[in-house]
């Protein structure tokens, strides 16, 4: 996957996005619930600083793994910092893209992943998409969500078209009520 990228979330501005008033409207317990279980093997894709990391880590426990993608090196430091504040350090697993990130080791590995107001950032969709495929186990699921109003919902439906076309299925369950989300199946 390539690091060029047209839309880049600064590393500062993640920062902002561990603002403990964002439970308000995006609570992770609230929204994994259903879809996380002590053991899996997850992704959070798009990671930042670990909004949603640390709490998958927490409910994944010491049997399972995080794996935390991100482009930016600050990220992932930051995350790796507060994971090991938190006591789950050796649980999350980050993963620089064009360093770290290796599709290979995770083949048929992933029970679970995140896209959490990432996939616009991407500048290859297609390609994001028939990885994600490749890597979830049968059975496996992705959270996808854009922030509405950033992402049109134009985009969003181009966005779904290329997860159809790497293979996945759309339930027909809504994991969000408000926004712009989908849970894609293998």
């Amino acid at each position: 996957m390539e690091q060029k990228n047209q839309r880049l979330c600064p590393w500062w501005l993640g920062y902002i996005l561990l603002n403990p008033i964002r439970k308000l409207v995006h609570n992770p317990d609230k929204i994994l619930d259903s879809h996380v279980k002590s053991g899996m093997n997850v992704m959070d894709f798009g990671c930042a600083m670990g909004y949603f990391s640390l709490p998958l880590a927490r409910i994944v426990g010491i049997t399972g793994n995080v794996y935390c993608i991100d482009i930016q090196d600050k990220m992932l430091d930051k995350l790796q910092k507060r994971a090991n504040k938190a006591g789950v350090g050796q649980i999350i697993k980050p993963r620089l893209i064009g360093k770290t990130y290796n599709i290979g080791e995770l083949k048929n590995k992933i029970d679970f992943a995140m896209l959490f107001a990432v996939v616009h950032e991407v500048p290859d969709k297609e390609t994001l998409f028939t990885d994600l495929f490749y890597m979830l186990k049968s059975g496996g699921k992705i959270l996808f969500a854009e922030p509405k109003g950033h992402v049109s919902p134009e985009e969003f439906e181009k966005s779904l078209q290329a997860a159809k076309s790497a293979g996945f299925g759309v339930s027909k369950d809504k994991p969000m009520p408000k926004g712009l989300s989908a849970l894609l199946l293998k």
